[in-house]
């Protein structure tokens, strides 16, 4: 299996992006049909509807918060598994130069005298 640690990083950097930017549309959403200045109108039929609309509305916004949770995560897990593939990689290298055999714990291929 290869892995370029390096554009998983970049990927979780990416997605981290998606989720700040979700997460700040769901806040504006939710400031918008929630806030002070009520898009629904004063009326009767605006006022019913913005009771049964936003009953609703409170549970895909929870749902909405949620899968931005799970974005973030996921970023962060990516950026952090890039990380430890680098430095596994690292210290792999190391170890094989060290020991001056291609093969550690061994003079020869196999392990063969």
């Amino acid at each position: 299996m290869r892995l370029d640690p390096d554009a998983v990083a970049a990927t979780g950097s990416t997605l981290a992006g998606i989720a700040q930017r979700m997460a700040a549309d769901v806040a504006e959403l939710d400031a918008t049909v929630a806030g002070a200045a009520n898009p629904w109108g004063e009326d009767e039929s605006g006022s019913a509807f913005a009771l049964a609309y936003q009953a609703i509305l409170g549970h895909a916004l929870g749902a909405l918060g949620s899968y931005v949770q799970q974005m973030g995560d996921a970023a962060v897990s990516l950026t952090v598994q890039a990380r430890a593939v680098a430095m596994a990689d690292l210290a792999a290298a190391s170890d094989l130069s060290s020991s001056g055999s291609p093969f550690p714990g061994s003079a020869s291929p196999g392990g063969l005298p």
